[in-house]
Order: structure tokens, then C-alpha cells, then sequence
């Protein structure tokens, strides 16, 4: 009861801070505010934050903290900050040092998922965009050299589940074609063992040869009439 009587109570020298109208001054008066004695805050910051390890990892404590504060501002002094312009003289003012007004437990994960800074080289990596529209790029006139760029992933995709062909894509058949000149005998003759002595001799005669190897490959399941499917059935 005590607390809620001392936030409803005006703050001293809210009527100045409301009468600011520079954005340097604004912003410095909203930092200087006493945010980790303030307890009502620093009890409803720990509400709104949740249970140390339990956040969403892919959510900034700093910037859950920065709209708290922003929130409870409006309330206790009746001065609207806004968010990005805040964040924007921030990084303006690098200098300035915020409030810290994270619990302990709470600034050890933020720090933990806090991106390292980007080095040199990849700040001055060039930027590209990871898709390029097809009808723009075809839209532009260019030499014949230039490569096509590709179709986006979604429009690909797209054409795989409606079953139709995707460009730059060969189609390859499912069956066996197999090459007619090619036969399971070749027609060379076999070459001599080492052991062999070049003085010529008739080679065996075999009359058995074409009972023991065949002269043309079987035919494949799909090769074979139906005719010859339906009679064995």
C-alpha cells in the first residue's frame, strides 16, 4: 500500500523533466532516473522478465528491460520516450553509459546469447540479397555472358509439389536403354597369356560355344512384350 501511495505521489522535478524538449536532454533525464531503487519497479521488471533460464533465447532481456522502463516512465513521470529513437542515440552516443538495471542472474544469459562484435573484414564484406526476383532480373538488358540468375527457393519448391519440370534440371528415365552395337561377345580377338609363344596356332575349335554364352544380352522386365506376360499368366 505504502508503494502504490509513493508512485501515485509526484515525483520532484517531474515538471521540469516534462518541460524538456531537446531529445539529448530528454533521454539523459530518462537515464538518470533511479531505476535499480526504485523497488516497485525493479518488482514488476522482475515480473515481466520471468524466471531466470526460462525466456525465449532468441529474445533481448536489454531490449524487455528498455520497454519496461520506457512503460513505467510514462507512468511515474508522464513523459513518452520512444524506443527507437532512444536505441538510435544510443548508438550515437557511444560514450554514454545506460542504466544497468538487469539482475544479475538475468545479465549472465543475456551476455551468454549476446552476439560477438562483427570483425573487420566482415563489415566490409559486401552485402548481397539472399533472393533475387526472376522477373526483375530477366526485366534487365545485359550481354549474353551473364549468368542467369537462379529461381528463388519457394518458387522451386513450388514446382516439385505440383509435379512439374524444373528449369535447368535434366529428366532422367527410369528404364534401361541399352545400346544395340554393344553385344556380350566381342568380336576381338582374346589376347595371348604370357606364357604363350608366338609361334600361331589354330585355336580350339568349340561347338558348344553358342549353348554356353549368349550372343545378345537378355531383355529387360520393361523390354518384354505383354503378349508374353499375358500367356504366362
Amino acid at each position: 500500500m505504502e508503494q502504490q501511495q509513493s508512485a501515485q505521489r509526484p515525483l520532484a522535478g517531474a515538471d521540469s523533466i516534462r518541460a524538456l524538449k531537446d531529445d539529448n536532454a530528454i533521454f539523459t533525464a530518462f537515464d538518470s532516473y533511479p531505476w535499480t531503487k526504485d523497488k516497485m519497479f525493479m518488482s514488476g521488471l522482475y515480473a515481466i522478465l520471468g524466471e531466470p533460464g526460462q525466456q525465449n533465447p532468441q529474445a533481448s532481456l536489454a531490449d524487455m528491460a528498455i520497454h519496461a522502463r520506457v512503460f513505467y516512465y510514462s507512468q511515474r513521470i508522464g513523459v513518452m520516450i520512444d524506443f527507437t529513437a532512444y536505441k538510435a542515440w544510443l548508438a550515437s552516443n557511444p560514450d554514454h553509459s545506460p542504466p544497468d538495471v538487469l539482475p544479475e542472474e538475468y545479465r549472465r544469459r543475456d551476455g551468454a546469447n549476446a552476439s560477438p562484435p562483427a570483425l573487420d573484414w566482415q563489415k566490409a564484406a559486401p552485402k548481397a540479397d539472399l533472393y533475387i526476383d526472376r522477373k526483375a532480373a530477366a526485366a534487365q538488358t545485359g550481354s549474353e555472358d551473364q549468368p542467369n540468375y537462379p529461381m528463388g527457393f519457394a518458387e522451386m519448391i513450388k514446382l516439385l509439389k505440383e509435379g512439374k519440370p524444373v528449369p535447368g534440371i535434366r529428366q532422367i528415365p527410369n528404364t534401361i536403354v541399352r545400346d544395340p552395337s554393344v553385344k556380350p561377345v566381342g568380336a576381338r580377338a582374346v589376347p595371348r597369356k604370357p606364357w604363350e609363344k608366338d609361334a600361331a596356332t589354330d585355336p580350339p575349335t568349340l561347338p558348344d560355344l553358342p549353348k554356353a554364352l549368349d550372343t545378345e544380352f537378355p531383355p529387360v522386365d520393361d523390354d518384354v512384350p505383354t503378349s508374353a506376360n499375358t500367356a504366362t499368366a
